[in-house]
């Protein structure tokens, strides 16, 4: 039989009250704090469900404020094409009216005239517009330059209206930008570019570069590689002409390849863009096959002085209309120009219609965001949360165990030395 002494019943006493004051005072510490866990050790599982609730939350908030930044980038370009398309509208109106032949007053003074320094006007505030910047002050229409302005006027003293001398008068633009995209992370591994270059929205028609080099005998001696449109072409050792041609045909790109003449090679655009022609480190493709100049490189407008370049952009068509109005070339007004008006607004409005779908994908993976954030949110809660009258009553009923080891205690252990003397 084993014997119990005073010691083991104060020691089990001790150790039965302190057991109870350490749950009530992680009970109370829950109340005041409202979670469940304060230390991994806790509940080691639902505290690894914790931290990736958290996680997630974090990420959510980022990927929110990803898609506000790029919805507003998107809602200012989206702002500035609607303008541009208003201009261009003005323009073709202009046009029309000129190509009727009607205006020449009693004076002598022709409208025509009047309607070219409209002409001239709309051109500069197409510039403004296409060298506009975002919230950021990052170019709209750059591409990834930043640090200067994307299209760059070209000035010149021309003999203008009525023979009047004109300084600063823009005889041409050029794109200074260039046609890398702007991926703003919507969700995990899930991309959309907000950028758009000017080389393809102020684009006004289609356009064909094609060489002068007789490329009968061309043969690639290495294994080399060029981009078009940003979009790489591989070039095996032994690769002749038609090889090249074909791989640009089958790369997807809104470029096709052909072969005319003394075996020249073209390019041209399906849709109006200004072609992004570049050789890359150590090929000499291109430029082997009369496409790009040997002196300068790099794109933009880096084409071969002998290749021959078709193509305008929205501002060539506003400045050759203009020079056609002060020239009275009704025949080229009436057709030329009206077709190259339509060309440019016809494509405004297809990169508008790109646009507003960027918006629209936006829309959504706001909403997707907002659904994701509330259901981990709920999770967070439900993992690290406590049902807080369970807890009041879980305190209680300690605090009542508590009260009745203290007064058994009492009972027990209140014998004492003096009461055994007496």
């Amino acid at each position: 039989m084993m014997r119990t002494t005073g010691i083991m019943q104060n020691n089990s006493l001790v150790r039965n009250l302190e057991r109870h004051k350490y749950e009530m005072d992680k009970v109370q510490n829950q109340l005041a704090t409202g979670q469940r866990i304060s230390r991994p050790g806790d509940d080691p599982s639902a505290a690894t469900n914790q931290m990736y609730y958290r996680s997630r939350v974090n990420e959510l908030d980022q990927f929110a404020q990803n898609i506000e930044a790029g919805m507003s980038r998107l809602n200012h370009m989206d702002g500035e094409l609607s303008r541009v398309t208003e201009i261009i509208h003005r323009v073709r109106q202009l046009a029309v009216q000129a190509s009727n032949g009607i205006y020449q007053g009693d004076s002598g003074f022709e409208l025509k005239n009047a309607i070219a320094k409209e002409i001239d006007q709309h051109l500069r505030a197409l510039i403004d517009i296409a060298n506009g910047r975002d919230a950021t002050g990052r170019p709209l229409f750059g591409g990834h330059e930043v640090d200067r302005p994307p299209f760059e006027p070209i000035l010149s003293s021309i003999r203008g209206l009525q023979g009047i001398e004109l300084d600063n008068q823009i005889v041409g633009v050029e794109y200074r930008g260039d046609n890398g995209k702007r991926l703003t992370e919507v969700e995990r591994s899930q991309y959309i570019d907000v950028n758009l270059p000017g080389n393809h929205a102020f684009w006004g028609t289609n356009m064909t570069v094609t060489g002068a080099t007789d490329n009968s005998g061309y043969v690639s001696t290495t294994d080399q590689a060029f981009r078009i449109d940003g979009v790489e072409v591989r070039v095996a050792a032994g690769d002749t002409i038609d090889d090249i041609i074909d791989k640009i045909n089958q790369s997807g790109i809104e470029v096709k390849a052909s072969k005319i003449g003394q075996d020249y090679i073209s390019l041209s655009t399906t849709e109006p863009h200004q072609i992004w022609l570049e050789d890359m480190e150590g090929s000499t493709v291109l430029r082997d096959i009369g496409l790009v100049s040997s002196d300068n490189s790099e794109p933009p407008n880096n084409f071969s002085e002998t290749a021959r370049v078709n193509g305008r952009s929205v501002f060539d068509v506003l400045i050759k209309f203009r020079d056609d109005l002060i020239a009275g070339d009704q025949l080229e007004i009436s057709g030329r120009d009206l077709g190259n008006l339509d060309s440019a607004l016809e494509n405004v409005l297809r990169f508008r219609a790109e646009v507003g779908a960027k918006q629209n994908r936006m829309e959504e993976h706001t909403k997707r965001v907002a659904w994701d954030k509330t259901y981990m949110t709920e999770l967070l809660a439900e993992s690290e949360g406590i049902d807080v009258a369970e807890s009041i009553m879980n305190l209680k009923w300690l605090e009542s165990v508590h009260q009745y080891a203290l007064n058994v205690g009492a009972r027990v252990i209140k014998p004492t030395l003096v009461d055994f003397i007496r």
